[in-house]
């Protein structure tokens, strides 16, 4: 069983502009500023898998943000309204701090520092944050095909992976999806949203992948470390 890549790129392009498009045109307010496909492991496996598609936007990051900030807040003010009712002996006088006392006092001071770094990269914009990582987007992990078609375009691409070899047939298939990547660039990336990125999510080749999809100047503006590396 072969891979006829010029029609899998053709179907998932379509399928992905289709979906994408809907959700805009939906959005008439929102301002989108990525778009993305997910799910697709560069590392040897049994199986090779079709991506799923994911987008979002300005205004649906600072909600969700909002959102997820406010539930924080209210989960961790019901553990210290916990932690206040569960001291019996807060009426007792202090007892004289000895060396184990010390150490967890240490550890107190540690978590806090912990808790502020958290806070950093909470409100980071880098690669790693919220606002670029696909499955925290509000529209994520859409199928591009029904089940069946799914699993037919997976087995033949591992059949080809096991005849060819994992790495050749995985490289071009990432080509591939960069491709469309491009090309959705290419159609949404217009009016309000003219500046959307495009591109395919890898955690582990980051960088050599965001340096494919994105633009120089949209390297320069959301990841300026890419940029002078180029």
């Amino acid at each position: 069983m072969g891979v006829d890549w010029e029609a899998l790129e053709e179907a998932i392009r379509v399928s992905a502009l289709r979906q994408a498009e809907e959700i805009i045109t939906h959005h008439p307010d929102h301002v989108f500023y990525a778009i993305a496909l997910d799910g697709v492991s560069a590392e040897p496996s049994e199986r090779i898998e079709l991506p799923v598609l994911a987008l979002n936007s300005e205004q649906a990051l600072q909600r969700d943000l909002a959102v997820a900030q406010a539930r924080d807040e209210a989960e961790a003010s019901v553990v210290n309204d916990v932690d206040e009712d569960d001291e019996p002996y807060a009426d007792e006088e202090p007892v004289a701090e000895d060396e184990e006392d010390l150490e967890e006092g240490g550890e107190e001071d540690i978590d806090t520092e912990f808790e502020d770094i958290g806070d950093l990269d909470a409100d980071d914009e880098g690669f790693y944050s919220t606002k670029w990582n696909p499955p925290d987007w509000h529209w994520c992990s859409l199928e591009l095909f029904d089940e069946s078609a799914s699993e037919l375009w997976a087995q033949a691409l591992t059949a080809v992976s096991e005849k060819s070899g994992w790495e050749p047939t995985i490289r071009r298939y990432y080509q591939m999806l960069i491709s469309v990547m491009e090309s959705l660039r290419k159609e949404l990336a217009v009016g309000r949203n003219a500046e959307m990125v495009a591109y395919l999510s890898d955690e582990d080749h980051a960088d050599q992948i965001l340096r494919r999809c994105l633009t120089q100047d949209q390297l320069k503006k959301h990841f300026p470390e890419l940029a002078a590396g180029s």
